[in-house]
């Protein structure tokens, strides 16, 4: 069997387990951000255009995994949906 044909056979199971692994290296980096933000003394570095763009984003996304019931794309998006918005209400506050 080719590289090719196997990896078109690979089962979604560890497609899904390898995208809530890398969804979750995302959500981390979303946190660091937000820790960052928070901690912050003054003007954000992050333009409002893009926090609400990544927000927009990550609805796509969740609802793109609710439609076509992916776990993973769900999951992953619902969290860094939330730690998106919490960035978006602590730059904005």
């Amino acid at each position: 069997m080719s590289f090719r044909e196997s990896f078109l056979k690979t089962q979604d199971k560890y497609w899904d387990f390898a995208g809530i692994i890398f969804g979750g290296v995302g959500c981390l980096a979303i946190f660091g951000q937000l820790l960052k933000e928070i901690k912050l003394q003054g003007e954000t570095s992050l333009s409002l255009s893009f926090v609400i763009g990544y927000v927009v984003v990550f609805v796509f996304w969740l609802f793109y995994g609710l439609r076509f019931k992916r776990p993973a794309i769900i999951l992953t998006n619902a969290v860094c949906l939330l730690l998106q918005t919490a960035l978006l209400l602590v730059i904005t506050g």
